[in-house]
């Protein structure tokens, strides 16, 4: 087993204790979340570390992360660093490992500081005639990624954290290995609004918002906003309905072969005698 070990400078001294992370992680801290990824909270010489162990990851992703494209360790390390330049709120990174094992990558784990923020979707109300407080903000707040050249590619209610402040609400993105660096356009700007599980009207409100923030035609942009919001209902319809179509072909395939070693036992010993 060969380890690749890149730490922040800031923490050098938390180095051996990073490097004891891919044998021990089961054991150390609590868990936040074992979902996709596993997640553990940690308090190392003073510093509240969160520490995320990536999926398992299947052998093209080895052979891509290996020598083709940077892990998602390395990016989520390397995209926020991006970020806190660019003057956005993230949990600071501190390292990111590589776990390889016969050339080829088998685990990778992203270490950053703990940040006291909330998920947006904690505060999120569900279909009403109101609007979220948090809206006007959130919308400048996006406006101002995308000004700088910043598109996140997971950009949901679960990966943009919050802190609400006597002038307002300050936010701070996570979960930032899948990132895109350059002009951000109005169809992708709002496709980006689109990822967020909000309600019609709060969406709406976001659409205009933004239109009026990039000085261009809110009916364009609600437009397109509905647009996006058909064809992903449509292609989540597709998806859902080649899944079941998936779990009952598989079902099938079980069930007949449960038969022909079920007939294979009854009628073998007739072949015996």
């Amino acid at each position: 087993m060969a380890k690749k070990i890149v730490v922040n400078p800031r923490y050098e001294h938390l180095r051996e204790y990073i490097q004891s992370v891919p044998e021990n992680f089961d054991s150390l801290g609590e868990v936040l979340e074992a979902r996709r990824n596993v997640l553990r909270q940690h308090t190392v010489d003073g510093v509240t570390l969160v520490i995320k162990s990536f999926r398992r990851i299947y052998l093209p992703n080895r052979i891509r992360y290996s020598f083709f494209y940077p892990s998602k360790a390395q990016r989520a390390f390397d995209y926020g660093n991006v970020l806190l330049d660019k003057g956005f709120n993230t949990p600071a990174p501190i390292a990111y490992i590589e776990v390889k094992r016969y050339g080829l990558i088998s685990q990778s784990y992203f270490i950053s500081e703990y940040l006291d923020f909330q998920p947006l979707q904690s505060v999120v109300k569900p279909a009403s005639e109101s609007v979220s407080e948090w809206i006007a903000d959130f919308v400048k707040y996006t406006y101002r990624l995308h000004e700088s050249n910043i598109y996140h590619v997971d950009y949901t209610l679960g990966n943009v954290l919050f802190k609400k402040k006597a002038n307002g609400y300050e936010f701070a993105l996570v979960d930032n290995n899948r990132m895109r660096f350059g002009p951000v356009s109005l169809r992708k700007g709002i496709l980006n609004l689109v990822s967020l599980a909000v309600s019609v009207v709060d969406s709406t409100v976001m659409a205009k918002q933004y239109a009026l923030l990039r000085q261009t035609d809110a009916t364009t942009s609600i437009g397109l906003l509905y647009h996006f919001k058909v064809v992903g209902s449509r292609k989540t319809q597709v998806r859902l309905f080649f899944k079941r179509l998936v779990k009952e072909l598989r079902f099938c395939v079980w069930t007949s072969l449960l038969m022909m070693q079920s007939l294979y036992w009854e009628i073998s010993p007739a072949y015996l005698e």
